[in-house]
């Protein structure tokens, strides 16, 4: 008889937590500047992160999106500076289930009780900004928000497709035909 009360709260903590690894990408950038200006790029710093193999991928992922709109990877006097950042958190959910009682809902029949069952899942947070070098002002930002896995390839995988998804939105050159 007890089987029937948890299949349904396990669906819910299923059902929530496939949620957690869904990313949300936000991209804002200065309307006003001109982004066909911009040819070269360079790093400004190494990629904040707790993992030093997760900032190597991300400068890989951002190098390959720009190299893709057009623009040069440089080592000194670029057009843009490129700095970025990735966070983790541990987020809590909470998902209760409801048990009726013996008859018809709450009260009808007899007691009814609820019970909460509390998961966290890893949640992280993804920010790449680029800044006019001459004018030292950040004209373009995306940050992706979503879960994090406990593997490390699929982290590496994740934040290459958050990343991707980042520049689709890039309001700059189109990919050069050589």
């Amino acid at each position: 008889m007890r089987v029937p009360l948890i299949l349904p709260a396990f669906v819910c903590i299923l059902f929530a937590s496939s949620f957690a690894f869904a990313h949300d990408v936000h991209v804002d950038y200065d309307h006003k500047v001109n982004f066909s200006k911009y040819k070269t790029f360079m790093w400004a710093g190494k990629p904040e992160t707790a993992d030093p193999l997760t900032a190597d991928r991300i400068v890989d992922s951002v190098n390959a999106q720009l190299t893709a709109k057009g623009l040069q990877l440089v080592s000194s006097g670029a057009d843009l500076y490129v700095s970025a950042s990735m966070s983790v958190q541990q987020v809590p959910v909470y998902n209760t289930y409801y048990d009726g009682g013996w008859g018809w809902g709450w009260g009808w029949g007899g007691p009814g009780w609820a019970t909460t069952y509390v998961d966290t899942y890893a949640e992280g947070k993804t920010t790449v900004n680029l800044t006019d070098a001459a004018s030292e002002r950040t004209v373009w930002q995306g940050t992706a928000t979503g879960g994090v896995s406990h593997k490390p390839a699929k982290v590496a995988k994740k934040n290459s497709k958050v990343i991707a998804d980042m520049f689709e939105k890039y309001p700059g050159l189109v990919p050069r035909t050589s």
